[in-house]
């Protein structure tokens, strides 16, 4: 194992709360994620420091019309994440949270907010239904970079905090052309770089983004990375393929670039399920990925 500069601390957020069932009696399996990515070396292949476990509460699928699936239990965890966050941000260790479904950026979020204003890159799907664009809310993963940037109810305000993040301070790459909601998000100030757009020029994407986000009034930024912003004939491990997705290597190149930044403070990787991947292939394909990012030889 080559060394490795800067300093790393690995958090386990294993929460599938903000998903739903894939079917009747199934829970959603991306809470094993943490433990593949463990088993495929990361830690020891990025010399980092273990940071525990953040328990989630009980999974339960049922939820009442108008209501977020697992809410309480979603703002518990978020609690307790964003506090074993907040000294390893403060004392500029690199946080890598391996969650999980995608609304530990809750907690991701508060743990930011008090520590300062922080800038956010999200390479995934815009995760950014809330109850003033759709009638169809209630799973927090699909609406957490609107709960984020405080569009939504009470995950959008926990400690009073709303929002997390200015939309202003938050590029959004790899979305679908067409997306519903992406006028609304760039309306809102979210800088929206499409996987086509990406397609078009990886190199310029990475570079746009970069500029957008390395600002001197943030105090750095944190990346987010769903990976079902893979297209899914290269990553099928996810609950909800949509085709049209970035390939590795492209993924690879802007990933790379925001990790080498001196302004980058933390990332978390979400939505990979185990259930889906039965030899594990694509688990030690995110694993590999990861460490040339964050070793900087990606």
């Amino acid at each position: 194992m080559s060394e490795i500069a800067r300093r790393f601390a690995v958090v386990d957020a294993p929460s599938n709360l903000g998903l739903r069932p894939p079917e009747d009696g199934i829970v959603p399996g991306c809470y094993k994620a943490p433990g593949v990515l463990r088993d495929a070396g990361l830690l020891d292949r990025l010399g980092a420091r273990d940071g525990g476990v953040v328990t989630p509460g009980r999974y339960r699928p049922g939820r009442a019309d108008g209501e977020v699936r697992n809410e309480a239990a979603i703002a518990d965890h978020s609690l307790r994440l964003a506090e074993r966050l907040e000294p390893i941000i403060a004392n500029r260790d690199i946080a890598v949270v391996l969650g999980g479904d995608c609304s530990i950026l809750v907690g991701v979020g508060l743990a930011l907010h008090r520590n300062g204003r922080y800038g956010l890159v999200s390479l995934d799907g815009l995760d950014y239904r809330h109850p003033g664009n759709c009638d169809a809310v209630g799973s927090a993963g699909g609406e957490s970079l609107a709960l984020a940037t405080g569009l939504g109810g009470t995950l959008a305000n926990l400690d009073g905090r709303r929002p997390y993040l200015r939309s202003s301070d938050v590029v959004s790459i790899g979305s679908r052309p067409g997306d519903e909601f992406a006028d609304e998000a760039a309306a809102d100030g979210v800088m929206v770089i499409d996987a086509a757009t990406v397609a078009r020029g990886t190199e310029n994407a990475a570079r746009e983004a970069m500029r957008a986000i390395e600002r001197s009034d943030l105090t750095g930024f944190w990346v987010h990375m769903d990976v079902d912003v893979i297209d899914p004939d290269l990553m099928p491990a996810v609950d909800s393929p949509e085709p049209g997705g970035l390939t590795f290597d492209q993924l690879a190149v802007i990933l790379g670039r925001l990790t080498a930044s001196p302004r980058f403070v933390g990332l978390d990787l979400t939505i990979y399920d185990p259930d889906l991947d039965p030899d594990l292939t694509h688990g030690r394909e995110i694993t590999d990925l990861l460490v040339k990012a964050l070793a900087g030889t990606a």
